[in-house]
């Protein structure tokens, strides 16, 4: 016999922390379990030391990705996207006027990726 895998899409559903979500000083830590894409880019699933209130839920899981802020953080560490199993502190440092009408939500973001 073969192997068997069951999952529900329930089990594998993590909110969007998009750019509402972020007031300067809040920080999330936890480590990444995977990522998928999205219409505006990569999304990084990650499991988080201590949940996050997001909406009207406790969440222990939340995903980040598409905010330009994030990539500008994460590019400035050297790194072009995080990977499974990456260590991460992200904290947002507060937002920056741009030209596209909208503000860039700022990060502090670091790293630890396990050899």
């Amino acid at each position: 016999m073969g192997q068997q895998f069951k999952g529900k899409s329930s089990d594998a559903q993590a909110p969007i922390l998009g750019a509402k979500f972020w007031k300067k000083g809040l920080k999330i830590e936890g480590t990444v379990l995977k990522s998928f894409q999205t219409t505006n880019g990569t999304c990084f699933v990650i499991s988080l030391k201590t949940p996050v209130k997001v909406g009207a839920a406790m969440e222990k899981q939340v995903a980040i990705g598409a905010l330009k802020g994030f990539h500008m953080a994460l590019n400035a560490a050297g790194l072009e996207e995080l990977q499974e199993r990456d260590a991460v502190i992200i904290e947002c440092t507060g937002t920056s006027a741009t030209t596209k009408g909208n503000d860039r939500v700022d990060f502090n973001v670091a790293v630890n990726r396990p050899d």
